[in-house]
Order: structure tokens, then sequence, then C-alpha cells
């Protein structure tokens, strides 16, 4: 690149975060200023050049995005790159006022990011498009969540409850009929696995509800975490993360093996096509026992676990920032059966 970026990127507090910003500092004359932001005044962000608080994406869009667009003349931003569901959506929906400022975002249409952050009409907009998602079935209440669990095959076999919205596993439930007591599987959000009736006790105790969910088949099969980089619908890298696990709902903590696979690699295309990505993305996909692939999940943005893949020597940050301004990605191998890990850093308040 012959001029060195001034990058913001969003979502600082993130315990992933520092790795991404690690990504960039990697790349000698790749950036030349970095701005943090993030709702919590009070995070110790000691690895950007600059930090500001902004409003929250999910209360108003409109003053999220009036408080990015001046830190981005301020600051004279080429580059943004959001890390998180709201943000994403949000700068995906002003993304022309960024063009007209010539400031380059990570993020697709927003017609694309509405329709991945909803998982049910995602899976239906797959559906229609031929590909395969599974079966899934809509959950509004605890009588809904009877029929699919019986039409899904429980007991005789685990299902997923999942929320209709959100992220970072938050809201999910495996049930599993020989689980007498409920486990909770993060400390820090309300996810777990149970038989059905304890995990029913356990939201009625806690007074949730089950509007706005989706039940699916749990399957045990190979599961890869791959973070993708597309333009206008093209696949332009794509890194296949083999998820090694004890705990089905932190791939992270036990670490992955990158694992280059062609099954994977040809869904993504697929995926990347029909979705119409053009910037970074993330896929959830199993390979199930008929070796079939299957999204288990999507996100429209840089993947929390992306220091994986740079662990492994592969930049998918940089290579970002690369594509975004115009610049070829660099050729490379991926590595073949090296596991790493995504290191967190708890960027603690001050």
């Amino acid at each position: 690149m012959t001029k060195m970026k001034r990058i913001l990127v969003t979502c600082i507090g993130g315990h992933f975060t520092y790795q991404v910003v690690s990504s960039i500092r990697k790349v000698k004359k790749l950036s030349k200023f970095i701005l943090g932001v993030d709702v919590n005044p009070n995070i110790n962000a000691f690895f950007v050049d600059k930090f500001e608080t902004v409003p929250r994406a999910d209360l108003s869009k409109q003053k999220y995005i009036e408080k990015i667009i001046y830190l981005c003349k301020k600051y004279k931003i080429d580059t943004v790159i959001p890390l998180s569901e709201n943000e994403t959506l949000a700068i995906s929906k002003y993304i022309d006022f960024f063009k007209r400022l010539k400031v380059k975002t990570s993020v697709s249409s927003f017609d694309t990011v509405k329709l991945m952050t909803d998982k049910l009409k995602m899976y239906e907009y797959l559906h229609k498009a031929s590909i395969d998602v599974g079966k899934w079935k809509k959950i509004d209440n605890f009588n809904d969540a009877d029929n699919a669990l019986s039409i899904l095959g429980y007991p005789s076999r685990k299902v997923v409850i999942k929320p209709r919205f959100g992220s970072g596993s938050r809201g999910i439930l495996i049930v599993n009929h020989k689980k007498n007591s409920f486990t909770h599987l993060l400390r820090d959000r309300f996810c777990g696995e149970g038989s059905w009736e304890i995990i029913k006790e356990e939201l009625k105790n806690l007074n949730k509800s089950l509007d706005n969910c989706f039940a699916m088949p749990y399957h045990s099969s190979k599961t890869f975490d791959v973070d993708c980089i597309a333009k206008e619908g093209k696949l332009v890298m794509a890194i296949p993360r083999l998820r090694v696990y004890e705990n089905p709902l932190s791939p992270t903590n036990q670490g992955c093996v990158i694992s280059p696979n062609k099954v994977i690699y040809d869904y993504c295309k697929k995926l990347v096509k029909v979705f119409k990505i053009n910037g970074a993305c993330d896929f959830d996909i199993v390979l199930r026992k008929d070796l079939r692939p299957q999204l288990l999940d999507s996100s429209c943005r840089l993947s929390g676990s992306v220091g994986a893949s740079l662990n492994a020597g592969i930049n998918v940050t940089a290579e970002l920032i690369k594509m975004l301004h115009g610049k070829k990605i660099s050729n490379f191998k991926l590595p073949k059966k090296v596991k790493v890990f995504p290191i967190p850093i708890f960027v603690e308040s001050l």
C-alpha cells in the first residue's frame, strides 16, 4: 500500500478485539493511526492510538452513525471495521454516507446484513435458494417447543433451541434428555444444557420466554469456523478452522485446527454468492455424518475468534483492508493440521 491507513475499530472492549488491532499492527506501512471506540467509557484502551466513546447502536442507529461520521472527519479516518452485530447493521444502513466521505467499510449491504442477523429469515432464504440448511422449526412459546422437539427427534436425539436474533451463543439451549440438571456452558451469559423438563423449569424460574426462537437438530459431527473475505458475492479468502472442544458453546477456549477442506470451501462459495457478501463474514458450518455441509450460524463481520487464523500466520484483517482499498491480497498456502488458539485479552475497566 502506498498510503498508510487511518483505521477506526469498534467494540474494542471485546475480548478478542486486541488481536484484530494486533493484526493491523503486524503489517508494516499498513496503518498510521488506529482509533478505537466503545460504549464503555472506562475501557483500558492501551492498544489503540486514540479512544472515543460512542452511543449504543442498538438504541439509536442515527445517533451512533452521527458520532462515527463525526469521528471519521475529526481523525481523517479512511477505513471503518465494526466488530459487533448492531454496529455492523447500523453502518450498513448508512453506507452511502461513508462512500461520500471516501471511507471504506468492511460491511455488506443493509439488506444482506439484516438478513444474516435474523437467523429464521436467513434459513428460509437459503432454503428457497436450494442451499442445504437442514431441518428447523419456529418457536414462540413452550407449546411450540414441545411440538418442535417431538418432530425433530427428541428425546432420542439432542435438539438445539436458539434465539432468532443474537450472537455469542447467548440464549442457546441444548436439550439433552440424559442431563438431569441444568449446566451453564458460559459464565458470562445465559446458555446451557439439560433435559427439556429441566430447561423449562430453569426458564420459568428466570421468567424467560421462548418467543422469537427456533429449534434444530444438534449435530456432534465436525464443526468448522470459517473466516471469509468476499468481494461483490465472490469468495476471495476462506480459512476453515476445525473446532476442538469439550464445551459445544465455547469452541475458542479449546482451540481449533486449520483444516483446508474442499467441501467446506465450495459451500462457502455458494453462501457468499447467495448472500451477496461484500467484505468480511464468518460462517459456522457442520460437516454432517453423510459428509454434507450445513450452515449453523453466520455473521457479516470479522469473527470473534479471527485471532486463531492470525496465530496460524494468516492475517485476515490485513488482507481485508488491502481488498477494501483495491489491492491484491497476499498469495499464501493454508497450513495443514496446525492447532491454534485465539487468545482473549480481558480489557478491564479502569
